[in-house]
Order: C-alpha cells, then sequence, then structure tokens
C-alpha cells in the first residue's frame, strides 16, 4: 500500500469515546450488539458483513468501534467512507490485501462506474480465500444498490448481512442520559426530553449534539444546565454554519 493510501485510513478520528460497549444498551440493541461483538472471533460466521439500516442509527459509531477493537487486538486496518469527498479515485480499494480488517462506509455512494464496481468485486474476491474481514455499511439492503457489475451483486450475496436497529423514543431518552453520564453531565430526563424535543430525533444527531453540548460548556466554563442548553440550541439555530 502507498503512502498516500495508507494515510486515507487515517482521514476517520479515532475517537477514545467510542467503543461497542458504550454503544447503546437497551432492548432493541440487545441481539444486534451480542451479533456485532461475535464477528470481531477469529472464527466468526463469516469475514464478510454488511451492516445497513436507515439514517441516524449510529452505522459510523458502530464501524469507527469496529475498528478500534481490531486495533486494540493487534490488526492491521483500513478504515474509509465513501462519503468523504478527497476519495476520488477506485485506487483506494487495492493493495488491501495485506490489512487484516478492512472497514468500508457508505457503499451506496460506490460511484457507478466500472472500474469502480470492479476493484470492489475484487476486493470481496480475495477476502473470500484469505483472513481478511470485511465491513460494508449502507442505508439500504445490498440487493437495492444500484450496481451494474452482476459479479459484484453476486458477490455482495456472501455478505452476512446485520441491520442496525431503530430504538424506541424512550430508549433515545435513555440513551442520552447513558451519554451524557459518561460525559459528566448528569442531566435530568426533562432536560433530555427538552432536547429531544427541540432538536433532531435522529440517534446519530442527538449523541453528535450532547458532545458539541459538552464542548460550549467547557468553552464556557459553566456547568451544563437546561439554561445552558438552551443557550447553546438558540447560537446553533441562529448560525448559518449549523
Amino acid at each position: 500500500m502507498n503512502q498516500d493510501l495508507d494515510q486515507l485510513s487515517l482521514n476517520i478520528k479515532l475517537d477514545d469515546y467510542v467503543s461497542l460497549d458504550k454503544y447503546i444498551d437497551c432492548n432493541s440493541t440487545k441481539d444486534f450488539l451480542n451479533f456485532i461483538k461475535s464477528t470481531l472471533a477469529e472464527d466468526s460466521v463469516s469475514n464478510l458483513f454488511y451492516i445497513w439500516g436507515v439514517k441516524g442509527v449510529g452505522k459510523a459509531y458502530i464501524m469507527q468501534a469496529l475498528n478500534r477493537e481490531f486495533i486494540a487486538l493487534g490488526k492491521k486496518t483500513f478504515h474509509v467512507s465513501l462519503s468523504d469527498s478527497r476519495i476520488t479515485s477506485h485506487e483506494v480499494f487495492q493493495n488491501l490485501g495485506s490489512m487484516d480488517v478492512v472497514l468500508i462506509e457508505d457503499i451506496d455512494h460506490l460511484p457507478q462506474e466500472s472500474d469502480w464496481e470492479f476493484e470492489v468485486f475484487k476486493l470481496l474476491n480475495e477476502a473470500l480465500s484469505s483472513q481478511t474481514k470485511i465491513y460494508l455499511s449502507s442505508q439500504v439492503v445490498s440487493k437495492n444498490l444500484h450496481i451494474e457489475l452482476k459479479d459484484l451483486t453476486s458477490r455482495l450475496s456472501y455478505c452476512t448481512a446485520i441491520e442496525v436497529p431503530e430504538i424506541t423514543q424512550d430508549e433515545k431518552l435513555e440513551a442520552l442520559i447513558q451519554a451524557s453520564s459518561r460525559k459528566g453531565m448528569h442531566l435530568d430526563a426533562k432536560t433530555i426530553q427538552y432536547i429531544i424535543n427541540n432538536t433532531s430525533r435522529s440517534l446519530s444527531d442527538l449523541l453528535q449534539l450532547m458532545s458539541d453540548i459538552d464542548g460550549f460548556s467547557l468553552k464556557k466554563k459553566k456547568k451544563v444546565t437546561p439554561t445552558l442548553i438552551k443557550e447553546f440550541l438558540s447560537i446553533r439555530s441562529d448560525s448559518p454554519h449549523k
């Protein structure tokens, strides 16, 4: 792998906060989390995985968490998102045979060009005869991808599909309480409900918002309170770059 491609794997920030053990633990995610964790094992059910779910359920978090888990296990990983505007060539998929784990986010953003599709096909094909684990993520099931290359469609069918579940509104409330507690922000249910009522209800957006509020409180050197949250949301709503 050349230096440029190696650097691309570092474009996705390794956040110390991200972990499978810190993903939302609730009734809706219990079975999903157990299965995802089982894929870390050397003798997992497959080495090709297709993680899908609607926008905002936390696919990016799961992919980042998997990357961190494998790095902790001493594995060589390559992690990239096809929604990254810096990914401009299909060469990004070349020379990945030496990797233990390859994680490709947003495979539904794959350009509809034969060269791109063929490189992904080769990657999956090589993985079938090696120990390399491949994780793909998408907002749609693989059969709904717009792919012209039939061989790639066939190879994608070899992937073990894993749906990231949507959680209930009550579970989102609990998720934010869990997230705020990990950051040392002990917010009551009323304050959390205010956040949910006045912002995006996407889980990924809400969790990002908690990080943003935490950063805002540090900048202001004030404790997180309902008043501070209202101030932050007011500034955020007025910002042209929100």
